[in-house]
Order: C-alpha cells, then sequence, then structure tokens
C-alpha cells in the first residue's frame, strides 16, 4: 500500500482537508460538522485507493486484501483526526470525547465501510482502470441517495452508509449523538463484517478472482455466518422508521395520530388535540396561506401540510431537528412544535411553503446558478419575515435594523442576499434581510420580489440598499427599545461560536435545574457555561439568583455588581439577574429591600412580559402579608395552573381592582379555555387594572378571546384600541384585523407590515 500513488494522493488530500477545516472554527475540532464534511469527502478516495489495491495484489488472500484496505482507510482518516486534534489546542474543545465519538461513527466507520466496497469492486470490475472511478462513484452515489431521502421524506436529519449523521439545521445548535445513531452504525458495521468474511469465502487467491461456485460449499460455514449478518442489517433497514434511522410520511402520520383538513392546509396534529383547538389551528393555517398568495398574487390552490408536533423532543426524534422550525418549500410542508395560539412562528413557515408557487429549481425557492441548484438563503428567509413581519422582542424588522446601523453591526446587502447570508448571527441576518425585501416591494412592487425570487438574485443591489439605508435612519427607535435588542444581537453566527454544542447542551440543563428549582446543580451549570464564556450574561444572571437563594448574598452582590460594570453586559440581562436576587430577598423576608429592588427594576428595559411580573410583584409587596403570600406563591412558587387558578381567585377577593380576575384569565387563556376567561377579563375591565402596562396587555388578551368565540366586531374594536401603542402592537393587529376579515367574509385584503417609510407599491 506505501508504494501506491492513489494512496499517497488520498493522504494528502485528508491533509488538506483538515488544514482547510481548521480556518472555521466551528469545523476546526473534533465534532458533528467536521465529521460529516470527512464523513462526505473521504471515502470516494478510500474505496478508490482499496480497489486500486485488490486489482495490483490478486494474489494475496481475500482476508488479508480486506485487512490492508481497511487499515489504508484508517490511515487516511487518522490524518486529519490527528490534525484536528492538534486544531484544538487553538480552539478550544469542550466535550473531546463526543467530539472523538462523532469522528469514529462517521468518517472511521465510513471510510472502513469504504475500503470494503472498493475491494469487492476491484475484485469485479474486469477493467482495471475504471475500477477506482467506479469504486469512488459508489459512497458518491450515496450521498446522492441521502439527498433523495432528504427531498423526498419529511426528515430533516440523516444517517448515511458513508458520510454518517446529518444533524439538520445548522441553527439548531444542540446536537449530540442520539442512540439511533449507535444502532444504525452497529448494523453498518455488521455490514462490514459480512462483505469481509464473505469476499474471503469466495476469494480463490490463485486465480485472483471471485469463485462462487467452487468455494462457497467448501466455507459453506463462512457463507452461511456473512448471510446472517447480512439478514440482521437488512431487518435493521426493514424496520427503519422504528429504530429512528430514517421516517416515512406515514409513519409520521401514525405517531402524530390526527389529521385535520382545511381550505388550503392539511395537518397532522397530536390525536389528544381537543376539536376546538384543531379548528382553530387550522384556521390559523389556512388563513396564512391565503394572505401569502393574496400578497404575492400566487394563484395555486395546492395545499399547505403542517406536521405540529407535540414537543421539541418529539419533534427532535422524529425528524431529528428540535428547536429550530423549518419548511420544504418543495413538498410545501412546514414542522412544527405545539406552541400558544396562534402559533407564533406558522405564519413565517408558511410562507416559505406558499412561495414554492414562485419559486425556481427542485427545492422550489429563490435560487440561482444552472437550473436554479444554488438556493439563496438570504432571499428565501428575507421574503418570510417580510411577507409575516415577523416581531421579535416587540420590535419589527425595521426596527431591528436600525439599531443595527448604529451599532455599526447592518450586515452588508451583499453579504445578506447571498449564501454569505447562512455565515451570519441569525438574529442579524433574518432582520435584517427582511427589512430590505420588505423595503425592495416598497420600491418596485411585489413584482420586484417575485423577480428576485425567480432568478435568485436582486438586481440594483447597491442603489438599493443606500436607499434603505436612508430610510432606515428616519425609523424611530428609543433607548429602551435599543437596549432591549442587545440581547439577541450580542449572540455570534454558529460558525463563529466556540463550543455551541456544549453551550446548547448546558443552557438546557440549566433550564432544567431552574425548573426544577435545583440551586446547588444550577451553580454547577452556570460555573460550566462561565468556564466556556465568562462572558456569558445569562448564566451570570442565573448565577446571582442561585447564590441569593442559597444564602450567600454576599457573592450574589459580588456577581450582580460585576454583571453591572461589564460593558457587555445586555441591560435586560441585568434586570433579570436583579429580579431574581430581588426574588430570593423575598423569598428571605426582606420585604422593604425587595420592593425598592423591583422598583429599580421598572426602570431597565425589558420587554412587556418580564416587566409586568415585575410590577405584579412590587403590587404585592405594597398590600398586606395575605395578599403577599398569595402573589409569591403564584409567581415564585410557580404551582401548577390549577393551583394558580384558586390563587388568582382568592387575589380577587383581597383586592378591588381588576388584577385578580386579570391573572386567573391568564391560567385559563394558557389552556385555551376562552369562554371561561372572557368573563374574567371583562371583569378585570371593568374594575380596572393598576398599571397602563397591564391595561395594555388587557386589552390584547380581550381581541384574543374575542376572536376566539366569534365576537368579531368585540375583537376588532380591542385590536383597534391596541394598534397606537407601538409599531409592533400596530403590526400585530393589523394581522388580527386580517383575520377577522377572512372569518367575517371568507376573503382577505392584507397590507404589508411596517409602517415603512418608504413610499408603498402596490402588489
Amino acid at each position: 500500500m506505501r508504494k501506491l500513488f492513489l494512496f499517497r494522493l488520498s493522504i494528502v488530500f485528508a491533509a488538506l482537508v483538515a488544514v482547510a477545516l481548521a480556518f472555521v472554527p466551528l469545523l476546526a475540532v473534533h465534532g458533528a460538522e467536521s465529521a460529516l464534511a470527512l464523513g462526505l469527502l473521504l471515502p470516494p478516495w478510500v474505496a478508490a485507493t482499496a480497489a486500486s489495491h485488490t486489482i495490483r495484489h490478486r494474489t494475496g488472500r481475500g482476508l488479508d486484501l480486506v485487512l490492508r484496505a481497511v487499515g489504508a482507510a484508517l490511515v487516511i482518516w487518522a490524518v486529519p483526526l490527528v490534525l484536528l486534534a492538534l486544531s484544538s489546542l487553538r480552539v478550544r474543545q469542550c466535550a473531546p470525547g463526543e467530539g472523538l465519538a462523532f469522528m469514529v461513527l462517521g468518517p472511521g466507520v465510513g471510510c472502513a465501510l469504504a475500503a470494503t466496497v472498493g475491494v469487492w469492486t476491484g475484485a469485479l470490475t474486469a477493467r482495471p482502470r475504471l475500477a477506482p472511478w467506479l469504486a469512488a462513484a459508489i459512497p458518491i452515489g450515496a450521498t446522492v441517495l441521502g439527498l433523495w431521502t432528504f427531498y423526498t421524506t419529511p426528515a430533516v436529519h440523516l444517517f448515511g452508509a458513508f458520510a454518517g449523521y446529518f444533524p439538520g439545521a445548522i441553527y439548531d445548535d444542540l446536537v449530540q449523538i442520539p442512540t439511533r445513531y449507535l444502532t444504525y452504525r452497529a448494523s453498518t458495521v455488521l455490514a462490514i463484517l459480512a462483505l469481509g468474511l464473505l469476499f474471503d469465502a469466495l476469494w480463490d487467491p490463485a486465480a485472483g478472482r471471485l469463485e462462487p461456485r467452487g468455494r462457497a460449499r467448501r466455507r459453506l460455514g463462512a457463507v452461511l455466518a456473512s448471510a446472517g449478518l447480512f439478514a440482521i442489517v437488512g431487518a435493521s433497514y426493514w424496520h427503519g422508521d422504528e429504530l429512528g434511522h430514517w421516517i416515512s410520511e406515514g409513519y409520521l402520520v401514525e405517531q402524530l395520530g390526527k389529521t385535520e383538513r382545511g381550505r388550503y392546509c392539511v395537518m397532522h396534529i397530536p390525536r389528544e388535540t381537543k376539536p376546538e383547538d384543531a379548528r382553530r389551528l387550522l384556521d390559523d393555517c389556512d388563513f396564512h396561506v391565503t394572505r401569502t398568495r393574496a400578497l404575492a398574487g400566487l394563484s395555486s390552490s395546492e395545499p399547505v401540510t403542517a406536521y405540529v408536533f407535540r414537543s421539541q423532543r418529539e419533534k427532535k426524534a422524529l425528524i431529528g431537528i428540535g428547536r429550530t422550525l423549518i419548511s420544504k418549500p418543495w413538498r410545501r410542508e412546514v414542522y412544527l412544535q405545539m406552541a400558544r395560539w396562534p402559533h407564533p412562528i406558522l405564519g413565517h413557515e408558511v410562507v416559505h411553503a406558499a412561495l414554492s408557487e414562485a419559486g425556481r429549481g427542485p427545492f422550489a425557492v429563490a435560487a440561482g446558478g444552472f437550473a436554479g441548484l444554488m438556493p439563496n438563503p438570504g432571499i428565501i428567509e428575507g421574503a418570510a419575515v417580510a411577507l409575516a413581519w415577523d416581531i421579535r422582542d416587540d420590535l419589527d424588522p425595521d426596527q431591528w435594523s436600525r439599531i443595527m446601523i448604529e451599532r455599526g453591526e447592518l450586515p452588508s446587502a451583499d453579504a445578506l442576499m447571498t449564501v454569505r447570508f447562512s455565515g451570519l448571527p441569525a438574529r442579524r441576518a433574518y432582520m435584517a434581510a427582511g427589512s430590505l425585501i420588505r423595503f425592495l416591494i416598497a420600491k418596485r412592487g411585489m413584482d420586484g420580489l417575485l423577480e428576485a425570487y425567480r432568478t435568485g438574485e436582486v438586481e440594483g443591489l447597491a442603489e438599493l440598499e443606500a436607499e434603505w439605508h436612508r430610510v432606515l435612519r428616519d425609523v424611530r427607535v428609543d433607548p429602551r427599545e435599543r437596549d432591549i435588542a442587545e440581547v439577541a444581537l450580542a449572540r455570534p453566527s454558529i460558525f463563529r461560536a466556540v463550543c455551541p454544542h456544549a453551550l446548547a447542551k448546558l443552557r438546557l440543563d440549566l433550564a432544567g435545574d431552574a425548573a426544577a428549582r435545583d440551586d446547588a446543580r444550577m451553580l454547577r451549570t452556570c460555573r460550566d457555561i462561565l468556564d466556556i464564556d465568562e462572558n456569558e450574561p445569562r448564566a451570570r444572571a442565573a448565577l446571582v439568583g442561585a447564590l441569593a437563594r442559597l444564602g450567600e448574598t454576599e457573592r450574589a452582590l459580588a456577581e450582580l455588581n460585576a454583571l453591572e460594570g461589564a460593558m457587555s453586559a445586555p441591560k435586560p440581562i441585568l434586570a433579570a439577574a436583579l429580579e431574581a436576587y430581588a426574588d430570593a430577598r423575598w423569598t428571605a423576608g426582606r420585604i422593604d429591600e425587595a420592593a425598592e429592588l423591583y422598583g429599580e427594576l421598572l426602570a431597565l428595559p425589558r420587554t412587556d412580559g418580564p416587566a409586568r411580573q415585575s410590577e405584579v410583584k412590587r403590587l404585592a409587596l405594597a398590600g398586606d402579608a395575605q395578599q403577599r403570600d398569595l402573589i409569591y406563591q403564584l409567581l415564585i412558587d410557580r404551582p401548577s395552573s390549577p393551583v394558580a387558578v384558586h390563587l388568582s381567585r382568592a387575589i380577587a377577593d383581597l383586592r378591588d381592582d381588576g388584577l385578580g380576575p386579570y391573572l386567573e384569565a391568564r391560567q385559563l387563556l394558557g389552556q385555551n379555555e376562552f369562554a371561561l376567561a372572557l368573563p374574567l377579563l371583562e371583569d378585570a375591565k371593568g374594575r380596572g387594572l393598576p398599571t397602563a402596562r397591564l391595561t395594555r396587555e388587557l386589552t390584547r388578551l380581550l381581541g384574543v378571546a374575542y376572536f376566539a368565540l366569534g365576537r368579531f366586531a368585540d375583537s376588532a374594536a380591542a385590536w383597534r384600541d391596541r394598534s397606537a401603542e407601538s409599531r409592533a402592537a400596530a403590526a400585530e393587529a393589523w394581522l388580527w384585523l386580517e383575520r377577522i376579515e377572512l372569518a367575517e367574509t371568507g376573503r382577505v385584503s392584507p397590507r404589508l407590515g411596517g409602517p415603512s417609510s418608504a413610499p408603498r407599491a402596490e402588489p
């Protein structure tokens, strides 16, 4: 093997691949992504090398040929393995054991399989010069087959015999080795053993070829053993959906259990979903499809199919992607997990599916290149954000973009509208692309967007960018909104993040620690996070609360002061830490101190949800001991929903205002019990709420409840009242008014989100 030129060339290629990977932090160490890259690139070279070696050494024993080929494969695999291990000396590797496991299970096993396949190819091919090419084509063909599986099924993750594990969308940062991958790789190892055993049984060294007839009877035991191994491999494939090795549409529908069909949507949802909840979800899907097609002037009547999973965990187990929501436009399918109604992300994903009519190429999206084979993620995601007009943290895409301009962080239009979009931090990329596409529509009409979608590029981008920047500078944002945006804008691109998967797992652990109220464990988890990223503000905020609740007041104050003094700490994170400390002081019986801290919190920039909780806590501390105890149980002990309803009713008996009915109604709305919640909301409105922020939220909740119960005129009045509060509130209100129009008339005349300072062109 040492004298084989192709082997030496493969070694050089493997080294060059490792050097290239070392320039990208995400790929520069052992892990899922680097293992996938090597699993795609190395097996064709390994297979070709093994085929060439078999042809040159036909007089060798079958077992020797297989073992030497596998040995050479492992040497080729070991070169990038060692180089990336050295790279981890400069780019931190937080989970070396798991990273090494990915490398072994992925390219390690894949290269061993490629070597075995290469030996068989060399033995079976009559033309020696053709054999290496045919051998290399087999792993490449397996990759193409994997892409076909991704294309033709709902699966997002893939297991490849040679490539290993493709975990799904790049933004889904919680990537670990699933049990189903271990069972899949176990079947691959059995296939390698079966191929090697059968080859040795049938190979005739004297003749230099396979002799099935003559040798099968003499080596019957080996043949039967290999047949048994192949039977196990075949059974694992036959039951692959139950084992999680692949997923079929039928199996997915069966696992969810209920199918609902609407005018434009087919929804596969959990079988235990109540009929009225299923109807609302289906109606909302129909609304978003109708709205998107009306906005874009599309005429298709093809239904959009939505798979709605019970939880992030179930979605991860079945299709391979958890936190990230995703769609497959070419299949007109979207994949979500259950959330509050109306689903906050459904509209965005439906836009992807509905715009497939305007898309190009096999993926039915904005794409350039030959036959539309090069999707443009910036136009794809920008169009979805612009048409759905996604609101994040009470800010619209124009406001996010204005804040990014002020911070010097707004990506260039060239980066946003090309494949470079995928390398940008997610929040910056999505919001800026949505704002830019919205401006494109304002300047050039909907035809301008559809043209960009069909061609995969935006013409006159430099001129459009200059005008867009000028308009953004007129978008109004206040200091509170700027500070709120700091949290999301501080997150780096996953390609530049250090140990993103380890951090994602630790953040999940931290959430579990908080839910279990395990402060000692939370302390350890926070330390583990800060050991990776000492500037991780969320962990420092959680650390303050854990220390305070454990009675380590001085250390908690020290951490709080350090967080307050850090220039990089976003103010909403500082507020979260301060609230955790205030909660702990309340728990310790320091009522006056806690009340003062909650007062300080109200001056800090936060989104409305956390700010409302601080207001209620401050109100509680201003009341009598009984009120304090009830609200403490409700907001700090966080009981089950039935207990929370009971506590809220007790609060209503103690207070003259509408706080008690409001709190009870919120619990019922969380269970979609709109008929029970509405009288309480109306009672709260009649009695009045003690703060303006609570009153604004009451108006929003009334708008939702009235619509859910078919009282469309009352709902419209509530949403019109709310629309004057802010840009984000206005955008939300307009969407609800469109829902009401569709419910009352059967049609909708949608308007684009905004408002935009640019003159609006008609669709």
